[in-house]
């Protein structure tokens, strides 16, 4: 795998941000956030957060217990057989694993099932975040100053608005994915030349959903991070990981995204080449696991 030093980024419109807010606005059945993940969410901004809150609002949803129990005893986190509670889960996993997959969990049961787009099925597009996420937060680790936890969620929450796409706007959404056939381009540069962004669709919703400023901010730049500003570093590091996971074919593969397109490393990480290529090894060495694990859990 070649690594690069530089990238290339596509601007932003104002008037496109305004234009999507405004369609999205008249749609009366967008979907909330999800009930447990408000719960997690809101726990985390109280200084008294600890272990035992958490425990205690995975155990109001059996269904989401039972399923972080046995993605923890799946072979991703090494645990088979050794998880059969919650606590056990927390001490054996840690307080972060633990909440990553409650948040990652809440999130795919917000969108799954058929989405009505033939070549953006939920099952592939959530591997793929799950994917980003995973990805997102081993580049965090190895640099210094950004919270890797905020990057796992940040990787979850980036393509969300295809889901929006695909639901409430249909006919347009296919005619993308036939642009993209066509031109052999990206998914993402055809949403932008058309005037429908996914990315703007997802900060709209994460917006609604009262998520961090940073994380939204992500989801509307982690095609062109340059426009990001102060969280520009974290939308960067998004960045990188979307295309790790497009190299790996991990998860949903863009149409237009070439398997051997060349890996980018934007200078404002602060992260070297061979920290990317040794983060693309892990990546890869647990590719059929997140596919497995976290395939078998949504729906």
């Amino acid at each position: 795998m070649k690594i690069l030093k530089k990238a290339c980024y596509w601007p932003v419109g104002v008037a496109m941000t305004l234009q999507i807010d405004q369609r999205l606005e008249k749609i009366e059945d967008l979907p909330t956030i999800p009930h447990t993940l408000q719960k997690v969410l809101s726990s985390l901004d109280e200084v008294s957060t600890s272990a035992r809150t958490l425990e205690e609002i995975i155990r109001t949803d059996p269904i989401l217990a039972a399923k972080v129990l046995r993605l923890a005893n799946s072979p991703l986190y090494g645990a088979s057989g050794e998880v059969n509670s919650i606590d056990r889960a927390v001490v054996l996993l840690g307080f972060e694993e633990v909440k990553n997959l409650v948040i990652g969990l809440s999130l795919t049961s917000s969108f799954s099932g058929n989405l009505g787009v033939e070549g953006l099925e939920a099952r592939a597009l959530w591997i793929h975040a799950i994917g980003v996420g995973t990805a997102a937060k081993m580049l965090g680790s190895r640099v210094d100053g950004v919270d890797p936890e905020e990057l796992f969620t940040a990787g979850l929450i980036h393509d969300i608005g295809r889901f929006v796409m695909c639901l409430h706007f249909p006919e347009e959404t296919k005619e993308l994915i036939e642009i993209c056939k066509k031109r052999n381009c990206p998914l993402a540069k055809a949403e932008l030349e058309y005037g429908l962004s996914h990315s703007e669709i997802g900060a709209y919703l994460a917006t609604r959903w009262g998520l961090s400023e940073q994380i939204i901010s992500i989801a509307r730049y982690h095609h062109f991070p340059k426009s990001a500003g102060s969280d520009a570093r974290l939308a960067y590091i998004v960045f990188l990981a979307d295309m790790l996971c497009h190299k790996l074919q991990l998860g949903w593969g863009d149409i237009g995204q070439s398997k051997n397109e060349k890996i980018l490393v934007p200078k404002a990480i602060g992260i070297s080449p061979e920290a990317v290529k040794e983060v693309a090894l892990e990546l890869k060495a647990s590719k059929e696991e997140i596919e497995h694990g976290w395939g078998s859990l949504i729906d």
